[in-house]
């Protein structure tokens, strides 16, 4: 592939923010693997957090407030690699206003916990991200489609009167390609609530100028205003050449000993997917106040105390699109932390040099109705724990399989988020 920037952030490189990746979908063969969101690869919380930061603080300047004003070394900190901790945590208590009333809306899957950290830094206002789960009892405020996803269809839960009650509705994903998910979801909203101003946030945008020219004509008939922002933008061009071979995935089916879940008594919404998997509302997936949004650090400190005083290296592992409480986790838990996300999306691995994606393993989706979930590249981290967390645990023996194959690589701590013993009603 070849890839040309016409526009980027202030010394931030293409190096420092993807590879590319083949991917196993024939909508789209190809998938720009994130260095930082902490989906596929696994990264330092505050490199996450800090691409968080980076894009509310564009968002904030746009509007005439005044950005982060450590945006350079959060920066620096993405293009050499060199995590600054106490910068991060510091980076938490920055927040504006934002001029109108403002709803942020984080994509599914890979940028839920994006969306999150861009959120975290605005008062009064609200953050919600897509979800493809389906919520039993409860009828989506609207649905869209992504084309070239290997799962198209996206659900938003939004609390009533959220999104009625919203001026500026601010979309943000970790790249934007043809920029056909961005005008389906603008034009979905606007049909379903007309009126509203629009801006997008993405880490990568690679339209062309006929895909801007495209969206720029569509808005212009909506009478709608939208306006797109981005760390890196530029064009890319697919260049043909071999495929490397594919080694042999692992598909995770071992069956062990039970291990133990610690569970934790985070408020638990009363709402289940089909197959009863329950929700705490601290992840966003049915709307949170930036009231609300305060209460996470005091929910990470509790979270972590009872492994406050380790000190070995870890890999903190969320499920799906349970992605910024992870982050938040990791990050409260101290030094020598990284961060990943299992995933829906099937990725080409080879152990081609330089390639992004060496190795994967392929497992169904615990409590779920036989989705494939992947994980990547655990074999090259040098870690001696993971810590695995989850919203809710159903069945236990439909998460062995992953358990035994992540005790393979290091010991295991297993945290479910709630307990079966109390459940509070949406508000």
């Amino acid at each position: 592939m070849n890839i040309s920037v016409t526009d980027a952030y202030p010394a931030l490189s293409p190096e420092s923010l993807f590879s590319v990746a083949l991917r196993v979908n024939k909508k789209r063969q190809f998938l720009f693997v994130s260095k930082l969101i902490a989906k596929h690869l696994a990264v330092d919380p505050s490199l996450a957090l800090g691409t968080g930061t980076l894009l509310a603080s564009l968002l904030m300047e746009s509007a005439d407030l005044e950005g982060y004003p450590d945006a350079n070394l959060l920066v620096q900190m993405i293009e050499t690699g060199k995590v600054n901790r106490e910068l991060s945590l510091q980076s938490l208590e920055f927040k504006k206003t934002m001029p109108q009333k403002t709803v942020f809306i984080g994509m599914a899957e890979t940028a839920t916990g994006l969306g999150h950290s861009v959120f975290q830094h605005f008062e009064g206002a609200a953050y919600i991200h897509t979800t493809r789960e389906e919520i039993v009892g409860m009828t989506p405020s609207f649905v869209f489609e992504e084309e070239h996803s290997h799962a198209t269809s996206h659900k938003v839960y939004a609390p009533p009167g959220m999104l009625e009650r919203a001026e500026t509705i601010v979309l943000i994903d970790d790249e934007i390609s043809t920029g056909n998910t961005l005008l389906n979801l603008v034009c979905a909203l606007d049909d379903q609530f007309p009126g509203k101003k629009y801006a997008s946030l993405s880490i990568l945008d690679w339209r062309n100028d006929s895909q801007k020219e495209k969206i720029e004509n569509a808005v212009n008939n909506r009478g709608i205003s939208l306006k797109i922002l981005s760390l890196m933008s530029g064009q890319f061009e697919l260049v043909h050449s071999k495929m490397p071979q594919e080694i042999e995935k692992n598909s995770l089916t071992s069956t062990a000993e039970k291990m133990p879940v610690t569970e934790m008594n985070t408020t638990k919404l009363k709402v289940t997917s089909k197959t009863r998997q329950q929700y705490v509302p601290y992840t966003g997936r049915f709307g949170i106040t930036s009231k609300e949004q305060d209460e996470i650090t005091k929910w990470a400190q509790q979270a972590t105390a009872p492994f406050a005083n380790r000190k070995d290296k870890a890999l903190v592992i969320g499920v799906g699109e349970n992605m910024y409480l992870p982050l938040r986790f990791a990050l409260a838990l101290g030094e020598n932390l990284l961060v990943q996300t299992t995933t829906r999306s099937p990725i080409f691995a080879s152990p081609t040099l330089n390639y992004p994606i060496q190795e994967k393993v392929k497992f169904n989706l615990p409590d779920a109705e036989e989705i494939n979930q992947f994980i990547y590249n655990l074999n090259a981290l040098d870690i001696d724990r993971i810590y695995l967390l989850t919203e809710s645990v159903v069945e236990k023996s439909e998460w062995q399989p992953l358990l035994v194959y992540l005790q393979s690589k290091a010991s295991v701590e297993w945290i479910s988020f709630t307990t079966s013993k109390r459940s509070e009603e949406i508000e």
